[in-house]
């Protein structure tokens, strides 16, 4: 279809992210041109001087912009035959009730998007020449150097029909390429509807991140990488921040849902620390100590009758979060106090170092950002976890006086998860017997005597 013919589109936003999500996800939906502003003031003047309306305006509100006000009202008086989408962070009652009579607006949940977006222009242009089925979309360049590696086949179009493969899936697409065809003149790059579909996908995953940090780049999962590699980049660092996409929370709610499943069948303790020595690996060390510190803290916590559903939970959720961002670093999980890092410092790259070091306090922060069902001070647990009660552990250097019952309780299941799946030959009688001068503190002597009845069944 000839450019001049396709359907004008107008985004208006002060971020570039999200200028780009929403024109990808309207070129590859239909046959259009979109026109990408950043001010309301732009976007009053180019209103102003076209000839025609657009057939829909996208805008991405920012309270007490300049000239918001004037923005809205000229909308109002000179596009009353142009859906007007606008989008907000949270869509409140009396947002729609001032919204009633203007029938050619409506708010959209920045976070639903693209998918409202898709089904509000699939809805707007149901029968219109202008939807794109084409097996090729296209996809500005500029958009394309925000995802963080497309690792999928990219093309460059010769011609009317003709496509040739510049990037394979295998291949790593970065800035300095994308940066090499946009100085020749090229903006866009084409990929097929397949991946187009996926992107868009992908994106939908990642959204509510997106609009939690300034400056994310989305980060989209080759069919090439490996599982442990796919694991890695749904943990995401932003500003020295982590964050988790929706599909990851999701599997880490049903892990935790299982893992209380098991827990509560009251498992022998005994049979499950042979079973689980016989099937002992090294790249599922993460799985073996959550579970195992999940089975034993919960065991502890039942002698001390301390059985109330709120305290299980706190030390399930704890036991699956503490160490997730080491998740993928076998190497890093298996250092257990800062002495045995110290050992081991020269070896690390800066990177792990300072992995290693603020896992305690990353994990906290995922729990009290994400997960809103786990019990309050969870994220406790999983900032203390390696704290001791000489006052010998890190991130704070806690000693036994500052540290609660239930953390003493959880740093003594930790220490023994790590004993267990460390030691050529564990026992439970050598395990007590090191606690007997290791956690010779306050509240942890009661839990050392918990852990001799667990012995004794």
């Amino acid at each position: 279809m000839d450019t001049t013919s396709k359907l004008p589109f107008l985004v208006v936003s002060n971020s570039p992210y999200m200028r780009g999500i929403l024109k990808f996800v309207l070129e590859t939906l239909l046959h259009t041109d979109v026109t990408e502003l950043e001010t309301e003031e732009k976007a009053l003047s180019f209103l102003k001087n076209l000839e025609a309306a657009p057939s829909m305006i996208i805008y991405d509100y920012t309270p007490n912009a300049y000239l918001v006000e004037d923005f809205i009202n000229y909308l109002s008086d000179h596009s009353k035959k142009v859906r007007i989408v606008i989008l907000v962070n949270e869509i409140r009652e009396e947002g729609k009730e001032l919204l009633k009579d203007q029938h050619q607006m409506v708010l959209m949940n920045e976070s639903s998007l693209p998918a409202a977006l898709i089904e509000e222009a699939k809805a707007q242009f149901s029968t219109s020449p202008y939807l794109n089925e084409e097996p090729y979309c296209r996809i500005d360049i500029n958009f394309l150097s925000i995802l963080d590696g497309i690792n999928k086949n990219l093309f460059i179009r010769l011609g009317q029909n003709k496509f040739i493969k510049l990037f394979h899936e295998d291949d790593t697409t970065n800035l300095l390429d994308i940066k090499k065809y946009k100085s020749k003149g090229i903006d866009y790059l084409y990929l097929n509807r397949e991946t187009a579909d996926w992107v868009i996908a992908q994106i939908q995953n990642q959204i509510d991140i997106f609009l939690r940090a300034s400056n994310f780049r989305f980060v989209l999962r080759g069919a090439s990488d490996s599982p442990e590699k796919r694991f890695e980049q749904k943990i995401l660092r932003i500003d020295d921040e982590v964050h988790v996409d929706k599909d990851f929370k999701e599997s880490i709610d049903k892990a935790v849902e299982r893992i209380r499943s098991i827990v509560e069948k009251e498992a022998k303790v005994d049979q499950y620390l042979k079973a689980l020595k016989e099937k002992q690996d090294h790249y599922a060390l993460f799985t073996q100590k959550m579970n195992l510190t999940s089975l034993i803290s919960c065991a502890l916590a039942k002698q001390l009758d301390w059985i109330s559903k709120t305290t299980m939970d706190k030390l399930v959720y704890a036991s699956v979060l503490c160490d997730i961002t080491l998740a993928v670093r076998p190497e890093l999980l298996k250092i257990q106090n800062l002495q045995e890092f110290e050992k081991l410092k020269s070896t690390l790259t800066e990177e792990d170092q300072k992995l290693f070091l603020s896992h305690p306090k990353d994990a906290a922060n995922l729990i009290k950002r994400y997960f809103a069902t786990a019990p309050p001070d969870t994220d406790v647990l999983a900032y203390q976890h390696h704290e001791l009660p000489d006052g010998s552990g890190f991130p704070t250097g806690l000693r036994a006086d500052k540290i609660s019952p239930l953390s003493a309780l959880f740093i003594v299941a930790s220490e023994f998860s790590y004993y267990f799946l460390k030691d050529d030959e564990p026992t439970l009688d050598d395990f007590i017997l090191k606690c007997h001068s290791r956690f010779d503190f306050m509240n942890f002597r009661k839990v050392v005597k918990a852990l001799e009845r667990i012995k004794k069944k």
